[in-house]
């Protein structure tokens, strides 16, 4: 909700009548629109091994 009335700026409404592939596309768009860079490449072990630490696993 956070990023849909936040950065988006959408109303409540217009967040929760959004589908979920609305809603990534809209935060992509976003992210595109002011120079946020998307990570392509699959994560390293490095960042496996510390998530897996930090979530279990």
């Amino acid at each position: 909700m956070k990023s849909g009335l936040g950065a988006l700026g959408w109303r409540p409404s217009e967040f929760w009548s959004a589908t979920i592939t609305e809603f990534f596309q809209a935060i992509e768009g976003w992210n595109l629109a002011n120079g946020v860079k998307p990570k392509t490449e699959a994560p390293s072990e490095d960042e496996v091994e510390a998530l897996a630490r930090k979530y279990g696993g």
